[in-house]
């Protein structure tokens, strides 16, 4: 009687184990289809992902990839400032050094022809000292009097008595042609940093380069060490 009570209590003892395995087994794909089962193999379904591979049965959403893929394909303000034609440099941009050949590294812009960032070498650490904006014909004439002296028309400042550009990037016949779009073009300059200084302490300021001071080389400025003295006597 004995023996039969406990071989009865053993397979009362397992039947209970296995509801209860049961139970646990059930509650523990409750908890992973509630998300657990994401959280654990997230790291191997974004690694399948980064390869251009996938997870079978799951869906894996890449929006921070696909926004940042987007970012970069649109660019940033700060690029192509170098057109495809590359830099030019030119002299007469900065009142207090007008034999400084001041490089221009350019790029189009949806309202206007061109703006230029404006350095005082080709150096890697060569130093921002200014803009130059370039708009059309159409553009200058739409100007009031009062803000046409501030731009200087390109047919006459394109000369080598003048500013006297260099393509460094260009063949001559290249930089001629590129040259020849240019012509009709006006320019402003506006010098920010002036090179002699060590600090950007002073205003920024329009360099009138059609100034006779800037045209004529033996007419001398009120200099003052540091300063951007603008205030000529010719």
């Amino acid at each position: 009687m004995d023996f039969f009570n406990s071989r009865e209590a053993f397979y009362r003892i397992n039947r209970i184990k296995t509801g209860l395995s049961i139970v646990a087994i059930a509650i523990l794909i409750v908890v992973l289809v509630a998300g657990g089962v994401t959280t654990a193999i997230r790291p191997l379904m974004m690694a399948a992902v980064a390869q251009g591979g996938s997870v079978p049965g799951i869906v894996v959403s890449n929006n921070n990839t696909n926004t940042n893929a987007t970012a970069a394909a649109a660019g940033k303000p700060v690029d192509a400032y170098n057109t495809p034609e590359g830099h030019v440099s030119a002299i007469r941009h900065v009142f207090d050094d007008p034999s400084l050949r001041v490089q221009h590294y350019c790029k189009s812009n949806d309202k206007i022809v061109l703006v230029c960032q404006l350095y005082d070498s080709n150096s890697k650490n060569a130093t921002l000292i200014g803009l130059e904006y370039v708009i059309t014909a159409d553009q200058y004439n739409s100007l009031p009097n009062r803000e046409k002296p501030n731009w200087h028309y390109h047919k006459i400042e394109f000369l080598p008595n003048r500013a006297d550009p260099m393509f460094p990037e260009l063949p001559a016949a290249q930089a001629q042609a590129l040259m020849g779009k240019l012509m009709d073009t006006y320019g402003k300059v506006i010098i920010t940093w002036n090179p002699k200084d060590k600090l950007p302490v002073f205003p920024a300021q329009i360099q009138q380069v059609e100034h006779p001071f800037m045209v004529n080389a033996t007419v001398k400025p009120e200099v003052h060490a540091g300063s951007f003295n603008q205030t000529l006597k010719y």
